[in-house]
């Protein structure tokens, strides 16, 4: 009887003690339950040295076993005593200090407070400043700002590249003239994103506002050959690009991965390098003369056109990428952007570029050797009735050696065309008229020597600090020509002969910031003579300019 009375006693407590814990009592409460149990603890053990005599040996054992386990659970409840609060040194610095400071309620509070009055500001600026768009969307764009000097001076009634358009004429002769020649603005997106193998479907959209000043050979003036001459567009806004592009290789693999991508719509031609190159990595103010000359290749046109390479090399630790091969191909209207097809025959362009394999620290590393070739149709029309009255051949074929190995750049790019041309006046001309090949050729050779650490590959990948950006700079020289007729026969053809045309250029580019470069050209252009051996003021046997132009990007 006394053994059931004390277990079931010791239950009690027990029983207590875990309804205590599992209720999470406070501090208080807690302290009160367990002075009472010290009260019965105490009670029972006085119980069990009266009752000694009386029990046996094994129930007394079992009290105090009893009594034992009591103070163990006892001993376990006591509420623990509070973290002493850390010591800190006298000389101890203000961090150290804040780092040992309890945060109170209040504080808490008050950075919550905070952090919501955050997400708050956040939101609204996003909502009032930032522009929003329906589907991601990158924003980006140039703008070229220009002063130019030459001599002798532009003649008057010569067309006024400041002005733009063609629109009118410069009233009298001058040397010099401030320009805006470009100004330009791009979108580009994904559309579709294929998450699993990354064939998506990207588009790109690009206006362009200004006059084109790249050299005109086929141009009357001389400055016109030299300086170039307005665009037909002068100041209006055109598009350039506008096209959608998709991958049937995966974009989200590694580097290693081949690429091939086909492009519908507006797009530059891939045709060797200088007619491919954007205004961003062209080291020259004006484009090669052969660029401007020359149909199809010079301006954007609308068709279909893959893209790809194969056979890849990486390094890794340089951060270097070369594809063995390049290549591209396809099929456009001829008539140049924004116009629908002027005949009912297409024109088929083609391009294989071949990189020397060698390792990073080869001196050979980005040795590159490019054939292109274009077959397009011109109009040969009647100019007196305006009626389009055969479809000529038209053709151009380039071979370009590119190669690129900071410090030094070696660039050389041959270009020949081939059109069918009317024998007689085009005033009479008709679907019998005879006609003949004129065979044209440019071709351009530039040197070039650049220090600084902008386009070091393993300078692009190190963070930088707000706006900084590392400076480099270029020194090169250029020596471009181009032959409208390379027949030079003044007994067949009267114009074939002083239609050459060599120019000269030295420049210093400075880039000083990530989208931002500082040109300063000096060009040197001489003429062949022509067949009566007389110059013109319009066609001098030399000429000159300095052009500096500050392009800047976002």
């Amino acid at each position: 009887m006394h053994g059931f009375k004390t277990t079931a006693l010791a239950g009690a407590v027990l029983l207590a003690l875990s309804s205590t814990a599992a209720n999470a009592q406070s501090a208080t409460q807690l302290k009160k339950e367990l002075d009472a149990l010290r009260r019965q603890v105490e009670l029972l053990a006085e119980q069990a040295r009266l009752a000694a005599p009386a029990a046996d040996a094994r129930e007394l054992a079992e009290l105090r076993q009893q009594v034992k386990e009591l103070k163990e659970q006892q001993a376990k409840a006591q509420p623990a005593a509070p973290a002493p609060a850390p010591t800190v040194a006298a000389d101890a610095d203000q961090a150290t200090r804040d780092a040992a400071t309890v945060a109170t309620k209040a504080d808490i509070q008050g950075v919550r407070a905070d952090f919501e009055n955050y997400k708050y500001e956040n939101a609204r600026q996003l909502e009032r400043k930032v522009p929003s768009v329906t589907r991601n969307t990158s924003i980006g764009g140039t703008i070229q700002v220009r002063g130019t000097w030459q001599n002798p001076a532009q003649n008057a009634g010569v067309d006024n590249g400041a002005t733009g358009g063609n629109t009118s004429f410069q009233a009298t002769p001058r040397h010099t003239s401030f320009d805006v020649p470009s100004v330009t603005l791009s979108f580009a997106g994904t559309l579709f994103r294929d998450y699993t193998e990354g064939k998506n479907l990207t588009y790109t959209l690009g206006l362009a506002s200004g006059s084109n000043f790249a050299g005109s050979p086929q141009s009357t003036s001389s400055a016109g050959r030299t300086l170039g001459v307005s665009s037909p567009t002068g100041s209006q806004l055109s598009i350039t690009n506008a096209n959608l592009a998709y991958s049937f290789f995966p974009t989200n693999g590694g580097q290693e991965d081949a690429k091939g991508t086909l492009t519908a719509g507006q797009q530059l031609v891939p045709f060797g390098l200088e007619a491919q190159a954007n205004e961003e990595i062209r080291p020259v103010i004006n484009s090669a003369q052969f660029t401007s000359a020359l149909s199809g290749i010079n301006t954007r046109q609308i068709g279909l056109i893959y893209r790809g390479d194969s056979f890849v090399n990486v390094d890794y630790t340089n951060n270097y990428r070369s594809a063995l091969f390049e290549y591209a191909f396809g099929v456009v209207n001829g008539s140049g952007p924004n116009k629908s097809d002027n005949n009912g025959k297409k024109d088929w362009l083609g391009r294989l570029a071949f990189t020397l394999p060698a390792d990073y620290t080869s001196w050979l590393r980005e040795l590159k050797l490019g054939v292109s070739y274009y077959k397009g149709y011109n109009n040969l029309a009647n100019s007196t009735s305006n009626a389009v009255v055969q479809i000529a051949n038209s053709t151009r074929a380039g071979l370009d050696i590119n190669y690129t190995h900071l410090p030094f750049s070696v660039a050389y790019e041959f270009v020949q065309g081939k059109d069918d041309t009317l024998a007689t006046a085009s005033a009479t001309a008709t679907a019998s008229s005879p006609t003949f090949v004129k065979k044209s050729r440019g071709q351009y050779l530039n040197l070039g020597y650049t220090w600084g650490e902008q386009f070091l590959a393993s300078e692009k990948s190190l963070a930088k600090y707000d706006d900084y950006w590392p400076k480099s700079y270029q020194a090169f020289v250029r020596f471009d020509s181009f032959d409208a007729d390379t027949l030079n026969n003044a007994a067949a053809r009267a114009g074939s002969v002083g239609d050459k045309t060599f120019i000269t250029t030295v420049g210093l580019n400075a880039f000083f910031a990530e989208t931002t470069k500082l040109q300063v050209n000096y060009l040197l252009a001489r003429n062949d003579a022509p067949s009566s051996g007389i110059y013109t003021s319009d066609r001098p046997q030399k000429s000159q300019g300095l052009q500096v132009q500050f392009q800047y990007g976002f």
